[in-house]
């Protein structure tokens, strides 16, 4: 799987409430581009103008664009009129198994399951990481996803998502993709459950 790009900018606002809710819109609109992976809003601790996002995209082409989106789309016109002064911009390379960003509201599945009879841990594992790198990571609004063993052997595949409803579609988006099917023939299905972040 292509590696995350992690980008962080650092700013200064005016008045910190307005560059609050302009800093949100600017989040949900951001939320529904392609690529984007979530987003943490940081405030300075003693001065509250100050400001930092760091936000994952699933390539350095969609930071790039996301950036150029927000710089000079009419829809982002609120959120730049709050930013008295820019730091700095940089993109970064995550970490190899990346990171998950969830807000409240953020959408989660929890699939439960055991290991086909016959089916080494290893093969699954690498079936469910070219899924993950050929399909689900290119879903609309899929924020990452995390394999679990438990004690008893059998796994927990857990997959977050901008929303519930978002959650379900990617799920949805399994039947008939080759890369899942794959996956799907490894494993025996025990449970399904979705929710979100509180």
């Amino acid at each position: 799987m292509t590696r995350q790009c992690i980008e962080v900018v650092t700013y200064k606002t005016g008045d910190p409430a307005e560059a609050g809710r302009q800093r949100e819109a600017a989040r949900q609109r951001v939320a529904q581009f392609s690529g984007f992976g979530g987003w943490l809003p940081l405030t300075g601790g003693k001065d509250q103008t100050d400001r930092v996002d760091v936000v994952l995209w699933t390539s350095p082409e969609a930071a790039e664009a996301a950036a150029e989106a927000v710089g000079t789309s009419e829809d982002f016109a609120g959120f730049r009129a709050t930013i008295t002064e820019l730091g700095a911009m940089g993109h970064y390379v995550a970490p190899a198994n990346g990171l998950v960003l969830m807000q409240p509201g953020s959408g989660v599945e929890i699939g439960r399951f055991r290991l086909r009879q016959g089916v080494a841990e290893e093969a699954m594992r690498a079936a469910y990481d070219k899924m993950i790198a050929d399909h689900l990571s290119r879903q609309s609004g899929w924020l990452g996803q995390r394999l679990i063993r438990l004690q008893d052997g059998s796994f927990i595949d857990a997959a977050f998502a901008t929303t519930q409803a978002r959650a379900q579609d990617i799920c949805n988006a399994w039947a008939g993709n080759a890369h899942c099917d794959a996956f799907l023939s490894m494993v025996e299905p025990v449970s399904m459950e979705f929710g979100a972040i509180v």
